[in-house]
């Protein structure tokens, strides 16, 4: 009895550890860095994942009792070293693989992170195979210590942060929406959708194709082909979309959305202010800091049990927390294509069908065709969120589930995007069964562009020598994130749907709405259907790369501001504005780039590509078109020597780069067979006038898509380093 208590003590410490890391501390890192994300009480989460953390302690007590003591000796010791890796894999080895919003993960790229994983996984392994002895003797002192570190870490971030257990601010959100939701006014309607990344080049595509059916489905509407937004993204489009206002990195970002939204001249809050109804329904972003009469977050799944909709929330946690926690061979296993691992096994065909936002918001959509009516008798605006024309593409031509996550690319997001049109028409049809559509001011409308790269005109000139650091490549992404959707009918407008080439932006739409309704409120901006198609018109569009931890940050890393004078389809209208950086600036001064490594990434402007590994294990990044650059703080006093480990791809003739330092050309480079990596060098000369951080462009003379690739290669480099001139004089 001695021996087996004590096999269980031992045992049970151990195998705490390891299930603790997945079952406790590993979701309360993931909720306490995404708690604006979670729907459901962290309490709740919990309470799924305590059976089975029981059970794999049980079981792992288990076998511990049944082994023979050598090999129960080397089974603590494996044991407690799995307890070990899995605390540092989630909590040091964490890589970057993108927004794991449905756009899907090149596992293509970024295989060293693999081999780093893997050497480090098999050298603990094998260590605690052949060291048993010794590593079994400490194991229970090692693994008291790492969980006793990590419960301090919760007991002390919960002090910090008690709002992660609690219910406050947490939705109910497996009921439907309330009735008030499905009521629109006897008086006066606003009601304005949101497709969430509707580019509109898709959109004209789409009724290109059937023109006859969407010129009298969207009878009366004004399509601006024209339209730009503010930023590639929602977060920070939503309040330039209802107040007019841009942000510019100035002050910290939840302070800007909660001072616009909450106590700014926003369109809603000037309407309800004017004795209109607010109702919101969407997604969980900064809506109900706005002044409102009604909220309803639309719950993904939709439609289902408390129990079901826990569960499926407590599934995709542990699904997070196995791909943090996992080495990256494993993370493609637990990924699933978009599909996840632990969803996957654990729901019915239709449940999991329901976990994709599409069908949840598509099913949202649906219940209010089917049961909105006029009730209020006052004025009401509603505005409506959806996600259907998001990532992932999960529906087939049909508009009915693949059973797969679809490639997301512009013919997949076109497919999607026309079921989510065939959806609204019949919620229009609706609204004109209930004789509301001729009285209501309706707004169709998008945040951002997708991404999917647009036909530009004049790609092969430049109005702008600012653009000579940009390739066409990233600009015309750049410009497809700029293109939202924006149609608009305003009440009782009459005839086949209408094109205008007037050049408005998302920015114009208070001042629009406001015009419209005759509400006596200046808002920034002008009305869309007071701006002439033949006018010329500067507006500006405000680019950044979002990442993960932005949702957290206080600051963008930096924001560039485009200035387009012109057609947003005409390279010649466009023009690079100023770059404004995060007043907490990350440092741009190093000695040595290494390319393919994510701590490269922080210096990247534009023109490249992802992270990559050679088969000779060298890290690299392709720049991608005709240019690429660089953030690089450079001394003022005195000369440096840039020196680049880079290899072409190989061309007919030599490959030649122009280096320029905050635009100014300082030299060439000219690359020839064997197209291999070498070094190449340039002194760049010491200027007193030089801002704090430079521009550093890479031009190339030659640029090819190689067979079954995307993009556009030019040059890969390897490293890039900074170093004294001495000779200089």
């Amino acid at each position: 009895m001695r021996f087996a208590l004590k096999r269980v003590v031992t045992s049970s410490i151990i195998s705490i550890l390891v299930s603790s890391n997945i079952f406790l501390f590993g979701p309360y890192i993931l909720y306490r860095g995404n708690i604006n994300e979670f729907v459901v009480p962290f309490a709740s989460i919990l309470k799924y994942f305590l059976f089975p953390a029981l059970i794999i302690v049980v079981v792992l007590n288990i076998i511990g009792l049944l082994l023979p003591e050598k090999i129960y000796q080397r089974y603590i010791s494996i044991l407690f070293i799995l307890g070990l890796l899995t605390w540092l894999q989630g909590n040091f080895l964490v890589w970057e693989y993108g927004l794991l919003d449905g756009q899907g993960i090149d596992w293509g790229k970024n295989v060293w992170r693999g081999w780093v994983d893997g050497l480090i996984w098999c050298v603990f392994l094998i260590m605690a195979f052949i060291f048993y002895r010794r590593i079994s003797k400490k194991a229970v002192i090692g693994s008291l210590l790492l969980f006793s570190v990590q419960v301090v870490s919760v007991i002390i971030m919960s002090v910090k942060m008690p709002e992660m257990w609690s219910d406050e601010g947490k939705f109910s959100l497996y009921e439907p929406a309330p009735e008030v939701m499905y009521e629109l006014s006897s008086n006066q309607n606003v009601i304005h959708i949101l497709f969430d990344s509707f580019q509109s080049d898709i959109f004209h595509e789409i009724i290109d194709e059937e023109r006859d059916y969407y010129a009298d489905a969207l009878e009366g509407f004004t399509f601006f082909k024209e339209a730009t937004g503010a930023f590639p993204t929602t977060y920070m489009s939503i309040p330039a979309i209802f107040s007019g206002q841009n942000y510019k990195n100035d002050i910290p970002m939840p302070d800007f959305i909660r001072s616009v939204m909450r106590k700014g001249k926003t369109i809603t809050n000037v309407l309800y202010n004017n004795g209109y109804d607010i109702d919101f329904a969407g997604i969980n972003i900064s809506y109900d800091q706005a002044k409102h009469t009604n909220f309803y977050l639309i719950p993904t799944p939709y439609g289902v049990t408390k129990e079901d909709y826990e569960r499926v929330n407590s599934s995709f946690m542990l699904d997070l927390v196995l791909f943090r926690y996992a080495p990256h061979f494993l993370k493609k296993l637990i990924y699933n294509n978009q599909l996840w691992m632990i969803q996957r096994l654990i729901s019915s065909h239709a449940l999991e069908k329901k976990s994709f936002r599409y069908f949840s918001h598509t099913a949202f959509l649906q219940d209010l065709i089917e049961n909105i009516h006029v009730k209020r008798a006052k004025p009401v605006y509603k505005f409506i969120h959806l996600i259907t024309t998001h990532a992932p593409v999960v529906v087939n031509r049909n508009c009915e589930y693949a059973g797969k996550i679809f490639l997301g690319d512009r013919e997949n997001t076109k497919t999607q995007a026309k079921c989510s049109l065939y959806h609204l028409i019949d919620f229009l049809n609706r609204l004109k069964l209930i004789d509301v559509y001729d009285s209501s001011l309706i707004i169709i409308q998008a945040d951002t562009g997708a991404g999917k790269n647009i036909k530009m005109n004049n790609l092969d000139k430049s109005m702008h020598e600012s653009l000579s650091s940009i390739s066409n490549e990233s600009l015309s992404h750049i410009a497809a994130c700029a293109l939202p959707l924006l149609v608009i009918k305003p009440p009782y407008s009459k005839g086949a749907l209408r094109i205008s080439n007037a050049q408005v932006m998302l920015t114009d739409v208070p001042a629009t709405i406001s015009s419209i309704l005759d509400i006596k409120e200046k808002f920034k901006g002008r009305s869309a259907f007071e701006i002439d198609p033949n006018e010329t018109r500067e507006r500006k569009f405000y680019y950044y790369e979002w990442q993960h931890k932005n949702w957290q940050s206080q600051y963008l890393d930096y924001l560039t501001e485009f200035i387009i004078k012109g057609s947003v389809f005409d390279k010649t209208s466009w023009q690079l504005g100023p770059t404004y950086h995060s007043p907490k600036r990350i440092s741009y001064k190093t000695e040595k780039i290494d390319f393919g490594t994510d701590k490269a990434l922080q210096f990247f402007r534009f023109g490249w590509s992802g992270n990559e590994i050679s088969t000779e294990g060298e890290t690299f990044n392709w720049a991608i078109g005709n240019s690429a650059s660089l953030f690089l703080s450079l001394p003022k006093d005195k000369a440096v020597v840039l020196t680049a480990n880079i290899q072409s791809l190989s061309f007919y003739k030599p490959q030649v780069i122009i280096i320029k330092v905050d635009s100014q050309k300082i030299g060439t480079w000219k690359l020839t067979p064997p197209w291999k990596l070498e070094k190449h060098s340039i002194v760049i000369e010491p200027d007193k006038d030089r801002p704090d951080m430079s521009t550093v462009e890479f031009n190339f003379s030659q640029y090819r898509q190689p067979t079954g690739d995307p993009r556009t290669l030019a040059v890969a480099f390897e490293s890039i380093t900074l170093s004294e001139e001495t000779s200089y004089k």
